[in-house]
């Protein structure tokens, strides 16, 4: 099937797992739509009004990443020789406005911790606290080695082999990550060449690390406790604390394909958050 020789293509370009499923939730929504006939041979009307059918039913975000996907796979196509020209190419892209990523702030951050001290165990710790104090992606944290870490009394350092778009990466430990790695190696019972790994697999999948976030979420009760928050915060901190950005960005592994730090993805940090705004308007308050 041609659409399953465009996601073996994807996945010799590097795309993650979850890259993949995106494109083929966005092809077969497609697909859904067209009513079982050849959804290759759509044409520009037909993918005009598969998209105002979208919009009306789905959010912006979603119309967009769907016609970006279906478009991609048309351009497959037509570099194939198996399309004349690609549908999606003049129809109007959707317009999504930047909103500000949800990170967690101090207390947040400390009221996870504490939740982690009462119901968790080191090796939960040691997750949160990586998450929170490196910035790994959660497929970059499942991905870590033994090896890729080094320790020493003053110093630390993870190496992501395989970051986005398969980028190589060196990430400082601080000096928390340092004490909770230690505490945690000096506890594990495992022979997994990785760092964390599972009852069943001697890697811990990005399914897991997601379950042990979302019990932390019940527990505190922070509805924006996922592992793309934890991140955004240590993006955001970072920020804050008036590190240059292009800094941050080769620290949360922000990259271009010519290998130079991309600022405008980080720059999405220094917007102000709602916090941010609500301490804004109190300062008109009378009282």
């Amino acid at each position: 099937m041609k659409f399953e020789k465009f996601i073996e293509k994807l996945q010799h370009e590097g795309k993650s797992e979850l890259t993949l499923r995106q494109y083929r939730s966005s092809w077969n929504r497609f697909v859904k739509w067209f009513d079982g006939e050849d959804a290759e041979q759509a044409t520009q009307l037909d993918i005009a009004r598969f998209k105002r059918t979208m919009l009306e039913n789905l959010s912006p975000s979603t119309v967009k990443q769907t016609l970006l996907h279906v478009r991609a796979f048309f351009s497959y196509l037509t570099e194939q020789g198996d399309a004349p020209d690609n549908p999606v190419e003049n129809v109007d892209a959707v317009t999504v406005a930047r909103t500000t990523p949800k990170w967690l702030n101090k207390n947040e951050q400390n009221a996870v911790i504490r939740a982690i001290r009462r119901y968790g165990d080191i090796k939960e710790l040691t997750i949160f606290t990586l998450l929170l104090h490196t910035g790994l992606r959660v497929q970059e944290l499942c991905d870590v080695k033994l090896t890729d870490i080094t320790l020493t009394d003053r110093k630390g350092n993870l190496v992501v082999r395989k970051g986005k778009h398969n980028r190589r990466r060196e990430v400082p430990l601080n000096v928390d990550s340092r004490r909770v790695l230690e505490q945690y190696l000096s506890s594990r019972n495992s022979e997994s060449e990785y760092l964390f790994d599972s009852q069943r697999s001697p890697q811990m999948t990005t399914r897991a690390v997601q379950h042990i976030i979302e019990k932390y979420r019940k527990l505190t009760g922070i509805e924006n406790l996922t592992a793309h928050a934890l991140r955004h915060s240590f993006c955001h901190e970072l920020v804050s604390k008036k590190i240059p950005l292009d800094v941050v960005a080769r620290l949360a592994g922000h990259m271009k394909a010519n290998g130079t730090p991309n600022i405008e993805m980080t720059l999405v940090y220094t917007q102000p958050s709602h916090e941010d705004l609500e301490r804004a308007v109190e300062e008109l308050s009378w009282t």
